[in-house]
């Protein structure tokens, strides 16, 4: 997406270790969203970005004291006077303008969306893993009901710099999710959609859609949904692949295959179906 760039003020503040240039910019980021504007004061010394403070208006609520274009202005104030006071402060241990994603990089990302660790996704997922492996691919498994993943405050402030502000394990789901060339979703049906944990990750995946589009969209990959529900007939997954479709096209993962299986209460073991690790097998070596 093309970002229209419009400086809004610049200064130089002299200082004993020398000139530092402070500059605010505003960004349409219509495209996004309507009517969202990001905000970026950068201080730059010996031509090197040593602070940089940025806000979007989606992350001020409505009825505030200030709106996001005179926080914006009073930021930009303050930190031209914070730097000719103490210039030193912004040439020592300042944190990275930009931080790394933690975690590793896979063919194949698997996400485990039940909380029973050894139920009938969990054999599911254990069954494309291997397959990852068959076909000479590395894979990893996220049992997200055993990770810390907190739910989506709406924020917006991923919007900034492409990066979730909250403190857990989501990141490094995100840059799993972000190199692989298949993602799979591996869930039950609770009432008519996916477990708490595994929502969680989807909403969590807005992060993701923010980094596409202030950083670049990577070619998307495919996205493969195995999903198990007790009741028999289609009507148990139509939320469920609704839900998980709307969160692989936000991310960039195109949907590419299905594999439901009803009446588990009474079938009770994934294993005892016939054919199905041969489905499910296939699937995984198609799409890689």
């Amino acid at each position: 997406m093309e970002v229209k760039r419009v400086p809004v003020e610049s200064r130089t503040v002299e200082t004993p270790i020398g000139p530092f240039i402070i500059s605010l910019v505003r960004e349409d980021l219509g495209g996004v969203y309507p009517g969202m504007r990001r905000y970026t004061v950068e201080i730059r010394h010996a031509e090197q970005c040593v602070y940089r403070y940025v806000i979007n208006s989606y992350e001020q609520p409505p009825h505030t004291l200030f709106s996001t274009d005179e926080v914006a202005e009073i930021v930009f104030g303050r930190l031209a006077y914070d730097v000719a006071a103490r210039p030193q402060h912004y040439t020592e241990a300042l944190a990275p303008v930009h931080r790394a994603l933690p975690g590793g990089t896979y063919d194949v990302v698997i996400l485990q969306g039940s909380p029973r660790q050894f139920g009938s996704s969990a054999t599911l997922a254990g069954w494309c893993a291997d397959e990852a492996s068959r076909q000479n691919r590395s894979a990893h498994i996220f049992s997200v009901h055993e990770m810390e993943i907190r739910p989506c405050s709406g924020c917006y402030v991923c919007y900034n710099q492409g990066i979730c502000p909250i403190d857990d394990d989501m990141p490094v789901i995100i840059k799993a999710i972000e190199t692989a060339s298949l993602l799979i979703i591996a869930t039950p049906v609770y009432t008519n959609t996916v477990p708490a944990g595994l929502k969680a990750v989807i909403d969590r995946g807005q992060a993701l859609h923010a980094r596409h589009t202030l950083l670049g969209r990577p070619s998307p990959g495919n996205g493969l949904l195995i999903a198990i529900a007790g009741r028999p007939g289609p009507e148990p997954f139509e939320c469920t692949r609704s839900v998980t479709n709307a969160f692989m096209r936000n991310i960039g993962i195109h949907p590419a295959g299905e594999i439901t299986i009803d009446r588990m209460d009474t079938r009770r073991d994934v294993r005892a179906i016939e054919g199905l690790e041969e489905r499910v097998r296939t699937a995984v070596a198609s799409l890689l």
